[in-house]
């Protein structure tokens, strides 16, 4: 058998035996659904500065769509880790947090700086009031103290 021949039956083997010849055999994966922590870091925390910071530089339009992605995030952890290691995530937030970011928008809607500053600390402590009661008083969150999030200028346009 020449080099060719052997070359192409050694091809042949692999792309019938090899890992595309079991691809049809493989189970499709699962959906994908964020865990806690990942809803947590990765758009609750976020949301939490930039509301701080852009009511922090007077951007109140931007501090509304923030409050807005914020509610919204826990409307999907709602939907998605309602009760987490048997916590009553969903009903906690909508306790703890509801009252005091309907402040905060009332803040936002009347562009007050004091109500903003007084309503953004009672996010905070409900944040970590719920991080008490589901065991995790290590996650403490707090308001920003930094004046810039790195890519983004949160000044009014």
């Amino acid at each position: 058998m020449g080099k060719l021949h052997l070359i192409l039956a050694v091809s042949v083997a692999f792309l019938t035996s090899g890992p595309l010849a079991f691809a049809e055999d493989a189970k499709k994966p699962e959906p994908y659904v964020p865990g806690l922590g990942e809803f947590m870091t990765s758009a609750v925390q976020p949301h939490h500065i930039k509301i701080w910071m852009a009511g922090h530089a007077a951007n109140w339009p931007l501090a509304e769509y923030e409050a807005k992605e914020l509610r919204e995030t826990f409307e999907d952890i709602a939907t998605y880790q309602g009760v987490w290691n048997d916590f009553p995530i969903a009903k906690l937030a909508e306790t703890n947090l509801t009252p005091p970011l309907d402040e905060l928008d009332k803040a936002i809607k009347d562009k007050s700086e004091a109500g903003f500053k007084k309503a953004y600390e009672k996010v905070t402590a409900a944040c970590n009031a719920c991080h008490q009661a589901t065991s995790n008083a290590a996650i403490a969150i707090k308001t920003p103290s930094g004046a810039d999030f790195p890519d983004q200028d949160f000044q009014p346009r």
